[in-house]
């Protein structure tokens, strides 16, 4: 039999995974379990439309499809297997009975879905009113909004679960416990909505339980609506709106610079904001005929929502690479003909310090779990407050003049050269080389002054606190570097596991909140590391600081602040510098530091120079014996006798020649017929240059 793609078998490869890891486990870990399980075939490699291959395609599918059914939750952290999900995989063996289930599941939520969204259609507006009126600290029930808009409560649990509403997450059970996944909208999967509800002042039992004291009741949310009824006064609105990837393009930067936000529309013909509901369904539908249901019914949210729900002074976020924009809605709907018909739906926006956007990881909450919602347009009126406080430092910060410096580097001094016994031009060349490429290599023969010379400099260009130091080696992870997951010991003594930052990503979320500080991180022995298992996705960010990427253990976007720099040692005596590739020569910039040229040619006699009562001898000898290596890359560097102990004491520069040169040599002539003292002890070279052994310093 011809390969094929082995659908059940993946979807039931993936619940075991879950089921065996607990817990929430990141798509890319569940992926590369799931493929060390099940090989892929010829088939599954294939690779689809959207550039992924068919078997991770198939996995996205199906997945999504128990998800919906409530057998996992998908989150912004990761997938996590229900109890009903547990169920179904010991009750279905072999994964063509699970993957039909699933489906048959899924035709009957779907048809359920349908069927309430024909019978409430016009009935959503007054469903938005009395969700919105839901305080914090209360709940209503499914029987509760049925009363009221006479329904069953069956309907109205299937419409929440299909349609995004503001304060949905307070509808619950008539019992007062949370609806299952199943239930929940997609906006509310894989979040502690009884936690959620607790933090806002709903009291729970010992059997998860509401107060029923706390539940507003149908006869109350129609008295309620009637209130609404006669209000003049609309609630103001807040919106995601999506544009950063319109069929490939990015429009974020044009609705920045021009003003304005937009949706595609691009089969739709001018319709009047006023139209009713019908009337806007008919033609998308007849627009878009040749899509399936689920995508008419999500292009007919987003056109309601952008071109009649919205309107002027609402509040309009929209993200792009991980940061975030937020302006205000100045303008009614507009159509009009655009490029590549990408944006034919358009409303004024004033964006609100374009320059300076928030960072997407530090909203506050609830607004991460709004914004994981793939839809063009999203409806964040249910974290009003967090957005209009939001909008507030907005205003305060474009009406104050700016306070924060550019970023910079202090001038190089000749101060500071002369401390370090550097050339004033080949240090102040260094900097600007750092400035230009952001990423510098120092290398060159052990002793020649790098780690040295990096962390000085480092702390001339930067504050302490800015400046982090590591040390690659064989066994260093990207787990140790960037970030990765640590055992703890949890409250019930039982064993949990943290994703816990290393040095560069502590840094770079400091450096994001401090950008006018360089912020420097120097990595020691950067080629005794597995440089492409240490730096992961990082490499692509080292050259693409104005881009992001999602990270290997978090679902959320990450990019690098342009006030992040990189100092690297590399010696080149270590053999282990052959496991530096191409991609990472690239992305760093290399500044040799060898004894016999600029700036540590004749290092160590202009320190002895300055040391009273001292001969440059040892500068001679150190000369002589890098003359005998034939090999350049093994000679050694001044800082093994830059050491004021060594001229202090008797036998002190034959001790440092015996017990750390020598010893260097013997390692890099190993098993070759050398006289290693003959060649390079002190003796030889002393007879070679007619000098004496110096006396010790008075």
């Amino acid at each position: 039999m011809p390969d094929q793609v082995r659908y059940g078998l993946l979807l039931r490869a993936s619940l075991e995974v879950l089921d065996e890891r607990g817990g929430v486990v990141p798509k890319k870990e569940l992926l590369a379990r799931v493929e060390q399980r099940v090989v892929p075939n010829s088939v599954e490699r294939v690779k689809q439309s959207n550039g992924a291959e068919a078997w991770v395609t198939a996995i996205g599918y199906h997945t999504g499809n128990a998800a919906t059914v409530g057998w996992l939750v998908k989150g912004p952290e990761g997938w996590q297997l229900t109890s009903t999900g547990r169920t179904a995989l010991q009750r279905f063996q072999g994964g063509e009975a699970l993957l039909a289930e699933s489906s048959r599941q899924y035709r009957e939520v779907f048809r359920r879905r349908k069927a309430a969204r024909a019978k409430l259609s016009a009935l959503t507006s007054v469903i938005t009113d009395l969700l919105e009126g839901l305080p914090p600290g209360s709940w209503t029930s499914y029987d509760d909004v049925a009363l009221v808009v006479e329904a069953e409560p069956s309907e109205i649990a299937d419409l929440l679960a299909d349609q995004a509403f503001t304060n949905s997450y307070r509808v619950l059970k008539p019992d007062g416990t949370v609806p299952e996944a199943e239930f929940q909208h997609a906006n509310y999967r894989g979040t502690d909505l009884r936690q959620r509800l607790t933090n806002e002042g709903v009291e729970f039992d010992e059997l998860a339980h509401a107060d029923q004291d706390q539940r507003i009741t149908g006869e109350a949310l129609r008295a309620r609506l009637a209130e609404v009824a006669e209000e003049p006064a609309r609630t103001r609105r807040a919106w995601l709106v999506r544009g950063s990837n319109v069929r490939g393009i990015d429009l974020v930067p044009t609705w920045l610079a021009e003003g304005w936000c937009s949706l595609e529309a691009s089969k739709l013909t001018p319709v009047d904001p006023a139209a009713d509901a019908a009337e806007l369904r008919k033609l998308v539908d007849t627009a878009y005929d040749h899509k399936d249901y689920s995508s008419r019914e999500r292009l007919l949210r987003e056109v309601d929502a952008f071109l009649r729900r919205m309107r002027v002074d609402d509040i309009v976020l929209t993200v792009r690479q991980g940061s975030v924009y937020i302006g205000l809605v100045t303008g009614e709907p507009e159509w009009v003909e655009s490029e590549g018909d990408r944006s034919n739906l358009r409303r004024a926006v004033r964006w609100l310090r374009p320059d300076q956007p928030l960072d997407l990881v530090e909203l506050p909450p609830p607004l991460p779990a709004l914004t994981g919602s793939q839809d063009d347009v999203i409806d964040l009126t249910e974290a009003l407050d967090a957005v209009e406080r939001l909008v507030a430092e907005r205003a305060a910060e474009q009406s104050a003049p700016p306070v924060e410096p550019e970023l910079a580097f202090p001038t190089v001094t000749a101060e500071l050269a002369g401390d370090l016994l550097i050339d004033l031009d080949w240090l102040t060349n260094l900097v600007e080389l750092l400035w230009d490429r952001r990423q510098v290599i120092l290398y060159g023969p052990p002793g020649t002054g790098k780690t040295y010379l990096a962390q000085k400099l480092a702390q001339h260009l930067t504050e302490d606190r800015a400046i982090e130091l590591v040390q690659f080696h064989p066994s260093y992870t990207y787990e140790d570097f960037f970030e990765g997951y640590r055992p703890k010991v949890g409250t019930d003594s039982r064993m949990e596991f943290d994703l816990v930052p290393g040095p560069f990503r502590r840094l770079a979320d400091t450096a994001r909140d401090r950008r006018s500080t360089p912020h420097i991180l120097i990595i020691d022995e950067i080629n005794r590391g597995n440089l492409a298992k240490i730096f992961g996705e990082l490499y692509f960010l080292l050259e693409y600081r104005d881009q992001a990427i999602t990270l290997q253990y978090r679902a959320k976007e990450f990019w690098l602040p342009h006030n992040v720099f990189v100092i690297g040692t590399m010696n080149t005596a270590d053999r282990s510098i052959a496991l530096v590739d191409a991609a990472m020569r690239r992305r760093f910039a290399f500044e040799e530091m060898h004894p016999r040229r600029a700036p540590v040619a004749g290092l160590l006699r202009r320190w002895l120079a300055r040391r009273d009562g001292i001969t440059t001898d040892a500068a001679e000898l150190l000369d002589e014996l890098n003359t005998r290596i034939e090999d350049p890359e093994y000679a050694i560097g001044p800082s093994y006798l830059m050491k004021e102990h060594i001229y202090l004491r008797p036998q002190g520069l034959d001790r440092v020649w015996r017990t750390d040169l020598l010893p260097l040599l013997t390692e890099h002539h190993y098993g070759e017929a050398v006289d290693i003292e003959d060649r390079y002890g002190l003796t030889a070279l002393r007879t070679a240059l007619g000098t004496t052994p110096a006396t010790v310093a008075p």
